[in-house]
């Protein structure tokens, strides 16, 4: 027994070894998804900022590991059955960290953070019966979706991942139409903040999740529930009920619908085998009965994964529990002399202390102190916290900053070593204007003007580890070696010991109706036939706004005539105008030669790929040589 648990300690601790050791470096070039990337010097140093994020905390990472690699098995499966890059995997991580029922600030849900109305347009079931953005195989088969739709208009992988946080429409506005169809694309300061999150994700992860990498103690495997309940399967696969509850967040009724297939995921430890089971072919009759019902992959796709109500898009992520960051004699913190944060002179608050008395210490004058530290005249010192004792700096040492739940703009400014009215001055924020979760804040530079400010999901975070961790902490050694490693940055952020984040309820919030100086709101008259999917097509706005602007539930479809109005992109009367151009062109056909593509002919012929694919009826970008092409030319 004592030889086995030493096995495991030294399996692990080598893991661990590894996991610190392997240096994390951007190279200047590598392929996704069959997309070859050339990485400039500025996005580098991005990327390195969001990779130092990742791995700086050992225990975390590991962690992280570990649990990804319980489900990446299901979803490098899916992803190879649907026809995705396998590079799609390591999304999965940066979207909902494995954490089936992690929520956002905007409501998005589960393993790919779909909002409900997304959900339910790409045929995921969400009801009070089930909520397939909980379960890994079925939110995984609806993101791959969306990822073929978008990929049919970009004819480019790296397009459509960056549709899937922004919306197709939010993407087409982005993304040039002379990058359609790119082979080569250059990852620049210009480039989506969320592509180069996404890098830093594949290089933080690729070693050490997916291709058969799995946690030696503990797997997950799948059992055909269809028609049991959770205490049925829990005597089948002999696995406590409790415990597959915590595993299948995704069933929210007692019985398990019947009219499909569910597999129900269940743990299986270290010397156990899966289940084999003996599943019949769906009889004639079910299959007609699924077809039928309102989660079939009959409905259409997806408008847009628009996960924030404000159509933002997501940065590199926030640095809450990396900064401050506190270096020197951490056990004498609230001596002079001791400390440094970012970088800074500073010293630690006591219980007893105020101004005066902490002025003193440092042998500063308190005028000095409150301006080193933003307090203004009536600002009060708090027991425990950390204070300058010097200036802070014009700007902070990374770049962005994403609000969570609870902070303020001079704790943020604290945080990070910026000036008050700097940072202020970066975001281009009155100090009366409202701080909201989510919103991207700028540290190193000025918000350009033309730059809107942004927002993003927050995934709200839970005191209690996932049921994933807990198991994963079952069969793991102790972690002394581990938590002294991470001791200092525990001390680096007191309020993580002191006061612990609460769960926090999320309400729906709408969407307002409001126009911008590039929109225009309208009143649209729903004609037949016509559904949400369509009219988001249509006006290149997002499903989910179109809901919140109408107060609407997906599931209730429209009705004819119905009035419904929308704020539009004033682009769109442009393109109506082109179209009535259209009557006045003539047709011409092109012979397609070898190693042509649609967009060599697109800009042949000075039209758009969606042009071409639209007058020949074609579902895809393929070309058959000698295929003869219709194009429309204008007189």
């Amino acid at each position: 027994m004592v030889k086995y648990i030493v096995s495991i300690i030294i399996f692990l601790m080598a893991s661990l070894s590894s996991l610190a050791q392997a240096p994390m470096v951007v190279p200047s070039e590598m392929e996704f998804a069959g997309v070859k990337l050339k990485i400039t010097n500025s996005a580098k140093k991005e990327i390195e900022e969001t990779l130092d994020l990742l791995t700086r905390s050992q225990y975390h990472f590991q962690l992280l590991v570990d649990r990804s690699n319980l489900y990446m098995g299901m979803v490098e499966e899916v992803l190879k059955k649907e026809g995705i890059p396998d590079d799609f995997k390591f999304l999965a991580i940066q979207e909902g960290q494995f954490i089936s029922d992690a929520v956002s600030t905007s409501n998005a849900v589960g393993f790919w953070q779909f909002k409900k109305a997304s959900a339910q347009e790409l045929g995921l079931r969400v009801d009070g019966v089930v909520d397939e953005r909980k379960h890994i195989i079925a939110s995984t088969v609806g993101a791959t979706k969306y990822f073929k739709r978008s990929n049919f208009v970009f004819d480019n992988w790296l397009w459509s991942m960056q549709s899937y946080l922004q919306g197709l429409g939010g993407a087409q506005r982005t993304i040039p139409e002379k990058d359609y169809g790119a082979k080569k694309v250059e990852i620049n300061a210009k480039t989506h903040w969320y592509l180069k999150k996404y890098i830093a994700h594949k290089l933080a992860f690729q070693d050490y999740v997916g291709s058969g990498k799995r946690n030696p103690e503990l797997q997950l495997a799948t059992y055909e529930g269809r028609g049991k309940t959770l205490r049925d399967v829990s005597r089948e696969v002999n696995v406590d009920t409790e415990e597959l509850k915590n595993l299948n967040k995704w069933l929210v009724a007692s019985r398990i619908p019947d009219e499909k297939s569910y597999k129900v995921i269940y743990p299986v430890k270290s010397g156990s085998k899966p289940i084999a089971q003996n599943t019949d072919t769906p009889k004639k009759e079910d299959s007609k009965a699924s077809s039928n019902t309102k989660a079939t992959t009959k409905q259409p796709e997806k408008s847009s994964n628009s996960r924030t109500s404000y159509a933002g898009v997501r940065p590199v992520e926030g640095n809450i529990g990396v900064f401050p960051r506190v270096t020197g004699n951490i056990r004498n913190a609230y001596e002079p002399d001791q400390i440094e944060m970012n970088g800074i002179d500073a010293i630690r608050a006591r219980a007893s202390d105020n101004i005066k008395t902490l002025a003193n210490r440092v042998g500063k004058s308190e005028s000095k102190i409150r301006k080193y530290n933003d307090l203004g005249d009536n600002g009060k010192i708090r027991s425990g916290e950390y204070y300058y004792a010097k200036n802070k700096k014009n700007r902070g040492k990374v770049h962005y900053h994403i609000v969570q739940p609870g902070e303020t703009l001079w704790s943020i400014s604290q945080d990070y070593g910026i000036k008050y009215k700097k940072l202020l001055q970066k975001n281009r924020m009155r100090e009366t204007q409202q701080l909201k979760v989510g919103r991207v804040l700028w540290l190193r530079f000025i918000r350009p003007a033309n730059v809107p400010i942004e927002y993003t999901d927050v995934i709200l975070p839970k005191d209690n580890p996932t049921p994933e961790d807990k198991m994963i902490k079952e069969v793991s050694p102790p972690e002394q070696p581990i938590k002294k490693q991470t001791q200092i940055i525990s001390e680096n952020k007191t309020s993580f010991d002191e006061d612990p984040i609460e769960e926090v309820e999320v309400s729906t919030t709408l969407k307002a109706l409001i126009a911008t100086a590039s929109d225009t709101i309208i009143t649209h008259v729903v004609q037949p036939k016509e559904s949400f999917f369509a009219l988001s097509q249509k006006y290149g706005i997002e499903l989910d706004d179109i809901i919140d602007w109408n107060g609407l539930n997906v599931m209730d479809g429209l009705q004819i005539n119905q009035e419904l109005r929308l704020v539009v992109p004033k682009a769109y009367f442009s393109k109506q105008a082109d179209a009535t151009k259209t009557s006045s062109r003539r047709e011409v056909y092109h012979e397609v030669q070898k190693g042509e593509t649609l967009w060599g002919i697109s800009r042949k012929y000075n039209v758009t790929i969606e042009d071409i694919l639209k007058w020949n009826n074609k579902t895809n970008n393929n070309l058959d040589l000698g295929e003869r092409l219709k194009i429309l030319q204008d007189n």
